[in-house]
């Protein structure tokens, strides 16, 4: 017995009791590390995909063979080895950043895709320990390698000696794992929430400027216009003075 593909399946077998879409369903047993190894950019988007057949239950290295094996048990179909194309399955980690070493930057803020990053420009960034996924995301774009991931806390394994320890051990893992995916979760729905925000704030400003610029243009030609009828006008008035 495998206690953490029981876990994993627990949250799909949760959300799909509690009348959750198919994609929302395999999205409770995907880990939220929103890691982008499936090739996909979230975990929402990859459940998703799974639904539409455009991807296959064995592209997510943080959720382990035991996440596999969990979706196609959940899907009703055949499992599958996990696909290590996509990357290795490492144990749960966390990223720490070197205070001597870290410049402020902030392109580890910027991919971070749960904002577990603080910091501003020229000033060191720190870790929200407790909201980082262990993505890996901010490892590639930090210019002084001031990054490392560390392992962080495992659970104990569950002692099968008792059917009524079993069972509690197993719901007290599953309220923590549902807890821990929906904080990661609205994290991340948040950050892309902030940046759809942010985009849309820099298109209307845009827009505003373009807007200011061709009535400037408009403006000008209007002006243009003016002083070339002036001279003309003038022009005009000196040759018919020359006729007189």
């Amino acid at each position: 017995m495998n206690e953490n593909f029981l876990v994993l399946l627990g949250l799909g077998n949760a959300a799909r009791s509690e009348g959750k879409s198919l994609a929302d369903q395999i999205d409770a047993i995907l880990p939220q590390t929103q890691c982008t190894q499936c090739d996909f950019e979230g975990c929402k988007p990859y459940s998703q995909a799974i639904v539409s057949g455009e991807a296959e239950i064995n592209q997510c290295p943080p959720g382990g063979q035991d996440g596999v094996d969990a979706l196609a048990e959940l899907l009703g179909r055949q499992t599958l080895p996990l696909n290590q194309t996509h990357g290795e399955t490492k144990p749960k980690r966390i990223a720490i950043v070197d205070e001597k070493a870290c410049i402020g930057c902030t392109l580890c803020i910027k991919a971070c895709p749960v904002d577990a990053f603080v910091g501003s420009s020229k000033v060191m960034t720190q870790v929200i320990a407790q909201e980082c996924t262990g993505c890996d995301l901010c490892l590639p774009v930090c210019p002084v390698d001031c990054i490392d991931m560390i392992e962080s806390e495992s659970y104990a394994k569950i002692p099968y000696e008792d059917s009524d320890q079993i069972y509690d051990a197993l719901n007290q893992r599953q309220i923590i794992e549902r807890a821990i995916r929906d904080n990661s979760r609205e994290r991340y729905q948040f950050h892309q929430a902030r940046l759809e925000r942010n985009k849309h704030e820099r298109d209307e400003l845009l827009k505003s400027k373009t807007i200011a610029l061709k009535e400037k243009m408009a403006k000008d030609k209007s002006q243009k216009e003016k002083i070339e009828a002036a001279i003309q006008r003038v022009k005009q008035s000196k040759k018919n003075n020359e006729t007189k």
